[in-house]
């Protein structure tokens, strides 16, 4: 999934070229069309977001995550031996609504089959393949065509048919939810190898039961616990697109490259991507030892850092001042936001979105937190070209540095702690709050 967001890095400047050889289209691209095919999958997952709730809960965690898989195989073939601009069109955006399906339900299903002292690390490893995804962009993109990277996309699609599909098994929530007890009870024996199940088992239909005995509405999202949940999820997903990371990923190479950097732009990404690896590697260690809250702190806090420090680069730059005594600013400024970044805001919003909410509202509900992350990222990434036109580079870096102060505000005051504790625990927790307060 990380290698759609990632894939205009690599591939935007070939578009650009006049070289028949290097440019699939044959011509160069428009700035208008730059910017339609990197803001082309925001559209496509927005579009996924409405459909995952209801297939989530109709076919299922697993089939639906198989579902959004399948696109990836012709897309990228498409992608491969695509000569005109529509093909591409038609490519990202069917490869955006998979990717909205995948970021909806992929949280609330690993969150489902983990056991509340691993269900952070679990979730958080969905945080490493992101990294992963974005690696193979930064190393592989650069040094193969279009067609050859297309093509080499179809190995971890491959990969997952092989892994995920005969391996994996079903929610055990999804199966109590559709009265199959002795199907849930054997997914948990398969998972919880070592572990007595019967608890595990009744405290799953007590869930399901108080789920299905409250009434799906409009009105049951405005009252608590699902108001409090709504607020922290879609915050933290909402800050999460404000800090910039989506243009950042998507124009990585040409931040670097106007900069002047002495260092390839192209090193510098792969510098970059294992970077990324690293450290969600040690926020997944972290997560379930020093819980959610505190990491999403230290990740702002970094973040903010980062962000002001490409801001003054870019703001001497532009003013004429001499910046080759701190020619290192920028590069420094992106890996440090990565690393904070990747610490917190990277996975903890989707970890928090499969942790908070009540089984029967919660497709619905990390739908509509999906939809406005993912919206907002489109709006980012489709107005960056003309808020750099009016405020220059570093107005961009100095207004999501901004943004991102209030973001430790937020969490200190609406996000509540979520480290070892169970589903109902969550639930009574937030039920008990006439004010969505910190814990």
């Amino acid at each position: 999934m990380a290698t759609l967001f990632s894939w205009t890095s690599p591939t935007i400047p070939k578009l650009y070229s006049n070289d028949t050889s290097i440019n699939p289209l044959g011509k160069p691209i428009t700035p208008a069309e730059e910017s339609l095919i990197a803001s082309l999958p925001n559209i496509g997952a927005i579009l996924g977001t409405i459909v995952s709730g209801l297939l989530a809960d109709k076919l299922g965690r697993k089939r639906t995550l198989i579902l959004c898989a399948l696109p990836f195989f012709a897309c990228y073939i498409l992608i491969a031996n695509a000569s005109k601009f529509y093909l591409f069109v038609v490519a990202r955006i069917i490869l955006g609504v998979s990717v909205g399906i995948a970021l909806t339900v992929l949280p609330s299903y690993v969150a489902e089959i983990s056991e509340d002292s691993n269900r952070g690390i679990l979730s958080s490893i969905f945080g490493i393949m992101n990294a992963v995804g974005h690696l193979c962009s930064f190393v592989v993109g650069p040094l193969v065509s279009v067609q050859g990277y297309a093509y080499f996309l179809l190995i971890p699609v491959t990969i997952f048919f092989v892994t995920f599909v005969p391996f994996v098994p079903e929610s055990p929530y999804y199966f109590m939810a559709k009265d199959d007890t002795n199907k849930a009870e054997k997914v948990l024996k398969k998972i919880h190898k070592n572990s007595d199940t019967s608890k595990e088992l009744q405290h799953i239909q007590d869930v399901v039961y108080r789920s299905k005995h409250q009434k799906v509405n409009w009105k049951e999202l405005t009252v608590a616990p699902t108001r409090n949940a709504m607020i922290a999820c879609c915050g933290l997903l909402l800050f999460q697109q404000c800090m910039g990371i989506p243009f950042i990923l998507l124009y990585l190479q040409p931040i670097l490259n106007a900069s002047g950097n002495i260092i390839p732009s192209s090193l510098a990404s792969i510098i970059i991507g294992f970077v990324q690896i690293v450290l969600c590697s040690v926020a997944t260690l972290l997560i379930d030892r020093l819980g959610r809250k505190i990491l999403l702190q230290v990740s702002s806090t970094g973040s903010i850092v980062s962000l002001v420090g490409l801001g003054v680069y870019f703001y001497l730059q532009s003013h004429n001042y001499n910046v080759d005594p701190i020619f290192w600013l920028p590069l420094a400024s992106l890996i440090n936001f990565y690393v904070f970044f990747n610490i917190g805001y990277a996975t903890i919003p989707w970890t928090i979105g499969g942790e908070l909410f009540a089984t029967n509202v919660k497709s619905i509900c990390v739908s509509i937190g999906s939809f406005g992350a993912l919206t907002l990222g489109l709006v980012i990434v489709a107005a960056f070209p003309f808020i750099r036109e009016t405020f220059g580079m570093s107005g961009v870096f100095f207004l999501f540095s901004g943004i991102a102060s209030f973001s430790i505000i937020f969490v200190s005051i609406f996000v509540p702690e979520t480290k070892g504790r169970n589903f109902l625990e969550i639930q009574n927790a937030l039920s008990r709050r006439q004010k969505p307060i910190a814990d």
